[in-house]
């Protein structure tokens, strides 16, 4: 695509000297001028030059800058036939080309979430770096959808897991930052403990009890004298409050066990209560 017309700047002598004193590898401030689709124009000491949106960033979805915007970027092409083509991005260099010296596996980075998906979250390092939080690394709740967590735009603070700097891949974990609520869980939970929890979860063999975020108990569906025949979603539901008794605490690991009794029409689901 032609930028300028070379015959035009021949008549002009001073953009003309301007022109032949630009080189390949030149450090250059310029203005936005207009924006494509794919590129935009840039006005540099009143000359047309190009700037492709791949070169504004690493950033595979970076958008076009707003008009107006002053820049410094690099020369990375001339010619009669495409005119001057800059770079932002190439003035810095490709940080995953040093990813692994700036970044150890184990440590803690604030980053912003950019985007949400029902299998995890994306976030970005800053230019041109974004990681992965998988669902699994999220939280260590059960049953809690990502976008249930954090929201787009939010800062968080995570744990690189793992960097794969051919495949440009970087794994992190927003609950290994978080407190393990099963440490010391035995000092606030006991066998024979009776409490009044919601149902989070109901399976075929049983329902899952949040005794607090991150714990969880289950009460078989043994404990309620229902036969295999019996349908357990038939007696109970999701968001149910029951009154349970802990049977077993297997803090190791980390299962909790409950009794109790199908609910009747004259129990109150609103009780809150621990004993």
């Amino acid at each position: 695509m032609v930028i300028f017309d070379l015959d035009k700047l021949v008549e002009d002598t001073n953009l003309y000297e301007k022109m032949v004193e630009l080189h390949v590898g030149q450090i250059v401030k310029g203005v936005v001028a207009c924006n494509f689709k794919e590129f935009s124009f840039v006005k540099v000491a009143n000359l047309s030059c190009i700037l492709p949106l791949s070169e504004i960033s690493f950033d595979t979805k970076q958008k076009c800058l707003k008009i107006g915007t002053e820049i410094e970027a690099v020369v990375i092409k001339m010619s009669e036939e495409h005119g001057i083509m800059l770079s932002i991005k190439r003035i810095k260099g490709d940080p995953w080309q040093t990813i692994e010296e700036d970044y150890k596996i184990g440590q803690r980075v604030n980053v912003k979430v950019k985007n949400i998906a029902s299998y995890g979250v994306f976030v970005e390092f800053g230019a041109g770096l974004s990681g992965l939080v998988h669902r699994n690394d999220l939280t260590i709740q059960k049953h809690v959808e990502p976008k249930d967590i954090v929201s787009v735009g939010q800062m968080i603070e995570v744990q690189i897991l793992s960097i794969d700097k051919e495949r440009q891949r970087i794994a992190l974990s927003l609950k290994d930052c978080m407190e393990d609520p099963w440490e010391h869980v035995e000092e606030r939970y006991h066998i024979g403990q009776k409490l009044s929890r919601k149902i989070i979860n109901l399976l075929d063999y049983g329902a899952f009890f949040e005794l607090e975020p991150g714990v969880e108990a289950l009460l078989h569906r043994s404990e309620l004298g229902l036969t295999k025949a019996d349908k357990l979603k038939k007696y109970l539901s999701v968001g149910d409050v029951l009154e349970v008794e802990i049977a077993t605490l297997d803090v190791e690991n980390r299962k909790i066990s409950l009794k109790g009794n199908l609910p009747t029409k004259s129990d109150d689901n609103t009780i809150e209560s621990d004993e």
